[in-house]
């Protein structure tokens, strides 16, 4: 199967070009001709083109701006890049959204409008919208540095949802269609996650609670069960 998947130098993106070890790497200073294979038609008047089996877009700036500090890269990350990655041939489209498109902010915004993109532009196409995100190769963020035992800027009673990279990985290897939230069955505080790895830190005066949108892919689990889960194969001691 020819798979290109986008933002492969860390987090999700990074993750699941291990578990396509095949794949083609979309990323930072790519362009988009690398990727599109050509060669000239029967009649040779033209071209045709050879498409992808399935383009995983994970790549994204995640930023907590307001539209009076939002910088300029927000957007050639966020939307004019998915603009350009559905103009290389594919059979299916991935789209990794977030469950905070529904959100008025420079960030929620611009996913609404790649969302919008995917769906104009891609005919077989899978949008997810997933909650925050655990996995093995994920970035430097306020989970991190929690199990690190760093202080962070949220309040504890900040309210958030987690699933796990497998999570994404079991909905790409469906085959269900159209925009689908993915979260898990119950929310935690931060203080909660604090106490589950037993870390002495500050808080902050940031408070954010994550959108209540029902789940549209059962995973079975809270997001007290994917932490564990997370601690027991990551964290040492």
């Amino acid at each position: 199967m020819k798979v290109l998947i986008t933002g492969t130098n860390s987090g999700l993106g990074k993750w699941l070009s291990n578990q396509f070890p095949d794949c083609d790497k979309f990323i930072r200073g790519c362009s988009i001709e690398e990727f599109i294979e050509r060669d000239w038609s029967p009649d040779g008047y033209g071209y045709t083109y050879k498409p992808y089996d399935l383009i995983i877009h994970c790549a994204a700036v995640v930023s907590h701006c307001d539209w009076s500090n939002v910088e300029q890269n927000l957007f050639e990350d966020n939307v004019f890049l998915t603009r350009e990655l559905t103009k290389i041939p594919h059979k299916r489209f991935i789209f990794i959204s977030s469950i905070d498109e529904v959100k008025d902010s420079p960030y929620g915004v611009t996913k609404r409008i790649s969302e919008i993109v995917v769906r104009s532009l891609c005919k077989n196409h899978l949008i997810i919208r997933p909650s925050g995100l655990l996995g093995k190769e994920m970035k430097k963020n306020t989970f991190q540095k929690i199990v690190n035992g760093e202080d962070i800027a949220l309040t504890p009673n900040t309210i958030m949802n987690y699933i796990s990279y497998e999570d994404i990985l079991n909905a790409i290897k469906s085959n269900i269609t159209g925009t689908k939230v993915l979260r898990s069955n119950d929310d935690i505080s931060i203080q909660e996650v604090v106490d589950i790895f037993n870390k002495d830190l500050k808080f902050g005066t940031i408070h954010y609670e994550v959108e209540y949108v029902k789940s549209d892919i059962e995973t079975n689990k809270t997001s007290k069960d994917n932490i564990i889960l997370y601690k027991e194969k990551y964290v040492k001691g």
